[in-house]
């Protein structure tokens, strides 16, 4: 125990001393900013006298400052960190939220009511579809060369029901003045009559064992009776040519050789 208290009293045992509580102190204080440890720590001097014998003044190059003991108290433990996700819905309520779930219904600020119907006066107008135009290139039926009568030619002209009748001669599709002008007057009643149609019913005489002669006569008597007309007038759309050949049965009043020009509007029913 003397060799202790002797050991004290000299100047390395006092500064080992002073040396070992700083450390323990700087130790202690870094353990208490960490949090690991929390301890209270007292350092006194004269604790050491009362191993014996008064402590031998320190010289004052090598006395060290006097140190206030250092308390260390438990800290508060630290607040963990909380993520966006845990957060109470209560604690993120906007302002707003707040503002309006404290407001009362009856000072809540109204919205705009909404507009008006509108009714029209009138339904509206049917949509007007404007018809396609196709250019389409019109060629009109060319204008057959009007027939010169003949004095020379056969023929004559009878009244039948609903229009004339004007006879050939045979083999020939000559007309005479008499008969181009009975064509004539028919066309000038069809002007007058522009709803009716001319129906010309052609006939050629012939033998039965030769059909295409008598209707090849027939047609050529036809184009003259039209050719009459067209250039009077009338629209080839206006007149009906029937090409009949060999008639079925001939006479006095029905010569074979013939032409029978008819209104539409009076010709009688077919059998």
């Amino acid at each position: 125990m003397s060799d202790l208290k002797k050991s004290f009293h000299k100047p390395e045992g006092r500064r080992l001393s002073a040396m070992t509580g700083m450390l323990v102190v700087t130790g202690l204080t870094v353990a208490g900013v960490v949090g690991v440890a929390h301890a209270q720590i007292t350092t006194d001097t004269s604790a050491l006298g009362a191993l014996g014998g008064a402590a031998p003044e320190k010289p004052e190059s090598e006395a060290a400052p006097a140190r206030k003991p250092v308390h260390r108290q438990a800290g508060p433990a630290r607040k963990t960190a909380q993520t966006p996700g845990t957060t109470k819905p209560e604690t993120q309520s906007s302002p707003s939220a707040t503002a309006t779930a404290g407001t009362p219904p009856s000072a809540a600020k109204p919205t705009k009511p909404p507009p008006a119907a509108t009714i029209p006066a009138a339904p509206p107008s049917p949509p007007v579809l404007t018809p396609v135009v196709i250019p389409v290139e019109l060629h009109p039926f060319p204008m057959p060369p009007d027939p010169q009568p003949s004095k020379d030619a056969k023929g004559e002209v009878m009244p039948i029901s609903g229009g004339l009748r004007v006879t050939f001669g045979a083999d020939s599709a000559q007309l005479n003045p008499e008969t181009k002008n009975g064509i004539l007057a028919f066309a000038n009643m069809l002007k007058e009559h522009p709803d009716v149609r001319a129906l010309v019913d052609v006939t050629a005489s012939g033998v039965p064992n030769d059909l295409s002669r008598p209707r090849r006569m027939s047609l050529s008597r036809g184009l003259t009776v039209r050719a009459v007309l067209m250039n009077a007038g009338i629209p080839s759309t206006r007149i009906y040519v029937r090409v009949i050949g060999l008639p079925d049965r001939t006479g006095i009043e029905t010569p074979a050789d013939r032409a029978d020009i008819r209104r539409s509007d009076e010709a009688p029913a077919e059998k």
